[in-house]
């Protein structure tokens, strides 16, 4: 069964990278495929390289701009039956050293965890009424965080805990909520700092929709397999390792 055959679908920040690499991959699939990013010249080369997707600037982290984002929807593409919260950003730092670190973990926290649940109560009707799926953009490192990039790995956690109280609370409306737990990804979002295993956006994007297709709850990719795997039965273990392969140098 291909649940995502024929719906039109958001995906936020899918202008670069995972996000990009869905929609390319969603567009040939009969879908109808919406995203939204905060540059206007990424977005302007996404629809060149997409035939036919259909690009919105957006802030996410803007009251207003969620507003008129949802609005413009509403209006000309009131089908909308898939959300995918995918926009986000990582901040690599030492709290002890950080000097501006309250206006640090602001930004990552607006983004990463604000903007998707506010965004997706916002698109709430749409969604009961097309009986939809809402699926939120985790990481391996909502189960064990890695010291160098805290702030992100805690935003991350707070995601993976709100979307499961999501998931029970719209079931009773019709709207199945999925969550996607990414590897390290060899994408802009890394800035030239993607470990050596990371996973090509293609391979990642793939194993993203092959699991939104298959009604996956949690979808683990990859390396957060294992992840999730040791932090349950060995939680000590896998903190030490993830800290030792943490790169020194910061974002």
């Amino acid at each position: 069964m291909d649940r995502l055959s024929g719906k039109t679908v958001l995906i936020t920040g899918g202008s670069s990278g995972i996000g990009l690499e869905m929609a390319r991959q969603l567009s040939t699939r009969n879908t109808r495929v919406i995203i939204c990013g905060r540059s206007k010249q990424k977005l302007d080369d996404a629809s060149r390289q997409i035939s036919g997707v259909i690009a919105i600037q957006c802030d996410l982290t803007k009251k207003e701009d969620r507003i008129a984002l949802v609005e413009k929807i509403a209006n000309e593409f009131s089908d909308l039956s898939v959300l995918v919260n995918n926009a986000g950003i990582v901040k690599r730092f030492y709290i002890s050293e950080i000097p501006n670190l309250e206006e640090t973990m602001r930004e990552e926290l607006e983004t990463n965890y604000i903007a998707p649940i506010i965004l997706s109560r916002l698109c709430l009707p749409l969604l009961m009424k097309n009986k939809g799926m809402i699926a939120n953009v985790s990481s391996g490192l909502a189960y064990c965080p890695i010291y160098a990039e805290p702030n992100y790995c805690a935003t991350k956690a707070a995601l993976h805990s709100i979307t499961q109280s999501m998931r029970i609370e719209f079931a009773e409306k019709g709207v199945k909520v999925s969550e996607i737990f990414y590897p390290a990804v060899d994408t802009p979002f890394q800035q030239g700092h993607a470990p050596k295993f990371a996973i090509t956006p293609e391979e990642a994007a793939f194993m993203a929709v092959k699991g939104l297709n298959s009604g996956k709850n949690e979808i683990r990719i990859g390396k957060a397999k294992l992840i999730y795997f040791m932090s349950r039965y060995f939680p000590a273990t896998i903190l030490k390792m993830m800290s030792k392969a943490v790169p020194k140098k910061t974002l």
